[in-house]
């Protein structure tokens, strides 16, 4: 399940690190800041390159992927456009949404790229290889259903869906109609990531035996009246009933993780907390404990609530512990901190848009954290710690 390696022990600042700061800055005047960063230094980068066209069997260049955009109401969505028009392998052939505001902003960022109001008329007239949806959660399986029976591959961003029941619906509907469908986590581009879990698998840690995940912000944010692609996004994230709440948009994140590192847990127990009420109508807060065989336990905390940003997980054997966030893994084995090597990942393993033309233009399956198989999975832990804080008691898997 891990991702391979280039040899290089040097860490370097990369174009998709810039797209994370982006997206993390609230305000206007950050993300400006951060964008001439990115126009300055982007071509300077190590990784700021695409990786050169794919050779067919007799030489010749595999011609660039079809992707259309469906639905642009995602925070993530800019950032990924902005990666798919500078990737000499991609081809976008049009952007869909429902909203005219949302399309003007699409436009703006994308001015020769056709514009659609209606995603099913894109997918016929330009018939993509794949499709990238930024919709609100509980649409991700209706688009699925129409990409499905229209040969297209599709790729959304974190969550799977809005329940569990979903997720293993869209997973069904890839394996019928033979389409890839992959799920993007900002994790599964980190070498970092794979660093710290090869320590937990090399056996320098012992027996792995406790998992605990933070992952949180301040709070999705509607103070830019002018960023109307962050205000939609907003509106769906406010509401429960669309996929919303800081339960499903943050402790996804760490069923990947319990998943990726301790399997899939015999019980779950979580509960919510509203510590926002003047500005949120959904959950704030959800802290998940998760009961696995062998005295295992993983811990998933997920929050709107927090002072600065988290996505960090800490691994516990009987012998030493690893901790790992963005551009940092600590290892301690006994009382003795290590230093980590984290080597780079190959350049189509260093983001969504490269891994996904890369396994299109090869035929190969996506695979590991991003895969479907995997994220359904993820989901039913996320699912089991929804019914356990609405039940208020420990919900056993797996799920009926």
């Amino acid at each position: 399940m891990n991702f391979l390696r280039g040899d290089s022990a040097v860490r370097p600042v990369t174009t998709r690190t810039i797209f994370e700061i982006i997206s993390m800055n609230k305000s206007i005047v950050s993300r400006c800041l951060c964008a001439i960063l990115l126009i300055s230094f982007g071509a300077a980068l190590p990784n700021a390159a695409t990786p050169s066209p794919i050779r067919g069997a007799r030489g010749g260049a595999v011609p660039p992927v079809r992707i259309a955009i469906v639905g642009f109401v995602h925070g993530h969505g800019v950032g990924i456009l902005q990666e798919l028009l500078a990737n000499k392998n991609v081809e976008v052939v049009g952007i869909a949404d429902p909203h005219p505001d949302i399309r003007e902003a699409a436009a703006k960022l994308a001015p020769n790229v056709p514009l659609y109001d209606d995603y099913w008329k894109l997918l016929d007239e330009k018939k993509p290889d794949a499709a990238w949806s930024f919709v609100p959660n509980n649409e991700h399986l209706e688009v699925t259903r129409q990409c499905a029976r229209r040969g297209i591959s599709l790729v959304f961003e974190k969550p799977m869906a809005a329940s569990y029941d979903q997720a293993r619906q869209m997973l069904q509907l890839a394996r019928d109609h033979h389409i890839s469908l992959m799920i993007n986590y900002q994790m599964a581009w980190w070498p970092e990531n794979y660093t710290a879990h090869d320590l937990a698998e090399n056996g320098d840690l012992g027996k792995i035996w406790r998992v605990r995940a933070i992952i949180g912000h301040g709070g999705p944010a509607n103070d830019d009246p002018q960023d109307r692609v962050s205000q939609r996004f907003w509106e769906w994230l406010n509401d429960e009933k669309q996929g919303g709440g800081a339960l499903l948009d943050f402790t996804c994140y760490g069923a990947v993780w319990l998943r990726w590192y301790l399997g899939l847990p015999t019980s779950v127990y979580a509960i919510t907390t509203h510590t926002r009420p003047e500005e949120y109508q959904t959950n704030t807060n959800a802290t998940v404990l998760a009961r696995f065989s062998d005295n295992r336990v993983g811990i998933i905390e997920g929050s709107w609530d927090l002072p600065r940003s988290f996505q960090d997980v800490e691994v516990f054997g009987n012998k030493g512990s690893v901790y790992m966030a963005r551009l940092k893994v600590d290892e301690v084995v006994g009382k003795d901190r290590k230093d980590v090597h984290v080597a780079n990942l190959p350049p189509e393993r260093q983001n969504p848009v490269s891994y996904l033309v890369n396994r299109l233009q090869t035929k190969q399956p996506i695979e590991g954290m991003v895969s479907a198989e995997f994220n359904v999975d993820a989901m039913e832990i996320v699912e089991a710690a929804r019914r356990s804080a609405a039940s208020g008691q420990p919900v056993s898997l797996p799920l009926k």
